[in-house]
């Protein structure tokens, strides 16, 4: 009976702490996918496909502030319907923000994170840039910016600056479905990456 109540007791601390620790536990798994570099001017920025608006309106904030020293930015992202792609979309959202048509450059191949690196390092090579400041969600930053640091080499400087103000916030993710879809889905991502590496 005596060890019965112990075993109890132990369940019921258990099932407490569990309680109270989980959301400092959940918050800090959120933000392990954040990366977050100090922002310096670099040849190009880079915006990469997978939302609606808010990728392509910071990256032209930073590109009206002067970051992009080559003044270029690149639309990174592949195939979308008939004869458009992630990035011709983009493009023209930037055009209507203001920005010229010829300083955008299209890399309109990529189907994924790790082709937006591969096809995007060859707009490197062909014009010999040597720096890019990456421009996606904060759930999405760590994971490109590591595909693309293992893509491009240590020779190309890369800087991570996620979007500011984003629909997704990382306090309180898992109270939201599409903020945990999110950030499962990163995970699993991680996880194929972590497994598989880059090809």
């Amino acid at each position: 009976m005596f060890k019965c109540l112990k075993v109890i007791i132990l369940l019921l601390i258990l099932a407490a702490l569990v309680f109270f620790v989980h959301p400092f536990l959940l918050d800090k798994a959120g933000r392990i996918l954040y990366q977050k570099d100090e922002l310096k001017p670099a040849d190009v920025i880079v915006i990469l496909a997978g939302d609606e608006k808010e990728r392509v309106e910071y990256g032209v904030y930073l590109y009206r502030d002067d970051w992009a020293k080559k003044d270029r930015i690149i639309m990174s992202g592949g195939p979308l319907v008939w004869k458009y792609s992630w990035a011709s979309l983009m493009k023209e959202h930037a055009e209507y923000l203001g920005i010229p048509g010829k300083n955008i450059l299209l890399e309109d191949k990529s189907r994924n994170t790790e082709e937006n690196a591969k096809y995007t390092k060859e707009i490197f090579q062909k014009r010999g840039y040597k720096s890019l400041i990456l421009v996606t969600s904060p759930y999405h930053s760590k994971r490109a910016f590591t595909i693309f640091r293992k893509v491009m080499g240590n020779d190309i400087k890369i800087i991570s600056a996620p979007v500011e103000k984003s629909w997704f916030t990382f306090e309180d993710w898992w109270k939201r479905r599409r903020d945990r879809s999110m950030v499962l889905n990163e995970y699993s991502k991680f996880l194929w990456l972590w497994i598989f590496g880059v090809k």
